[in-house]
């Protein structure tokens, strides 16, 4: 009788393509619309971490929606106190 040979077996974590998917997304989203991608790289780290897997691309989304965020809070802040500090412009 002879043996069939088998494959070796592969050693390393499966990989969820709907989490790297969502982890995509949320990566673009930090760059168009970050309060979106916040939302978007929270749900993708919550299901890497719920699969055991550590989503590198996920949390880099995470982070850059937050900074993104907060910039663009500062310039509107920054665009409404200038606005409010122009003196009114009285005509005779």
């Amino acid at each position: 009788m002879t043996e069939t040979p088998t494959a070796p077996a592969v050693e390393g974590a499966v990989q969820d393509p709907q989490a790297n998917t969502v982890a995509i997304v949320g990566f673009v989203l930090a760059f168009i619309a970050p309060p979106i991608g916040i939302i978007v790289s929270a749900i993708a780290v919550s299901k890497a971490g719920k699969a055991g897997l550590d989503s590198k691309l996920a949390k880099w989304g995470l982070a850059l929606s937050i900074i993104f965020t907060v910039l663009y809070l500062v310039l509107v802040g920054f665009g409404v106190w200038a606005a409010l500090s122009i003196p009114p412009v009285t005509t005779m």
